[in-house]
């Protein structure tokens, strides 16, 4: 990064460090919502960009030995493949490289943001995501994600994103191998304003599974490498 709190893309993106303890063991890279098709510039102050302030503090608190990290987007925008807001997390996610070789990264992702995690689940470095509300189209990837965990929060108030419609995308994940914890809010709602204090508690206890959970798989991996017997 740039300087040890902020970093910008050449294409308008900010990376944002929320908590930078001096010896991390993980980082968490929350990601904001935005629309299904646009191409405005998001504003610092944007609704989108605020309500996942609060949750980004909550999971520092609550762990303390994470890096956490917000992205803003360089465009508030899906827009039909999603090529721009991927590219804004692969790039934060190279610039958290940087900043910590070798440091399992956790996406936090509400809505749009959600579907950016989710994509970007089990790719390199990316030890797991926890999608708040998260927007997930049934056909969506899932190929990646096979012993990845992913810790799904939804509401069952949510009008933008009702909780059904990502059923089947989550089936599928299920299949291709996910580790999947999830919780449903009785009477959440899509912004995350209510029960709010049970959305942040599970933000944070998504991030620990997802971590937990990446440990537990790395150390059956080098167990069963060649060699590794006693």
């Amino acid at each position: 990064m740039t300087s040890r709190h902020h970093a910008s893309s050449p294409l308008g993106a900010r990376l944002t460090a929320t908590s930078s303890p001096d010896h991390p063991t993980a980082a968490m890279l929350v990601l904001h919502g935005g629309a299904s098709d646009s191409q405005m510039k998001v504003a610092p102050l944007s609704l989108a960009v605020l309500r996942l302030i609060p949750v980004a503090w909550a999971v520092a608190r609550q762990l303390p030995d994470v890096a956490v990290y917000r992205l803003r987007f360089s465009v508030r925008g899906w827009n039909g493949d999603g090529a721009e807001v991927l590219a804004d997390a692969r790039w934060a996610l190279d610039e958290i490289a940087d900043r910590w070789p070798g440091l399992p990264v956790v996406l936090v992702g509400h809505s749009l943001g959600g579907r950016v995690a989710l994509h970007l689940a089990g790719t390199d470095g990316v030890a797991g995501a926890v999608g708040l509300a998260p927007w997930a189209e049934p056909g969506d990837p899932v190929n990646q994600l096979a012993g990845v965990p992913l810790a799904i929060v939804q509401g069952t108030e949510d009008r933008m994103v009702p909780e059904p419609g990502t059923r089947a995308w989550l089936a599928a994940a299920a299949a291709a191998g996910a580790v999947i914890s999830s919780t449903l809010i009785d009477g959440g709602g899509h912004a995350m304003l209510r029960h709010w204090r049970r959305w942040h508690r599970l933000a944070a206890a998504g991030v620990r599974m997802a971590l937990s959970s990446s440990v537990q798989g790395h150390a059956r991996d080098s167990a069963a490498a060649p060699g590794s017997g006693a």
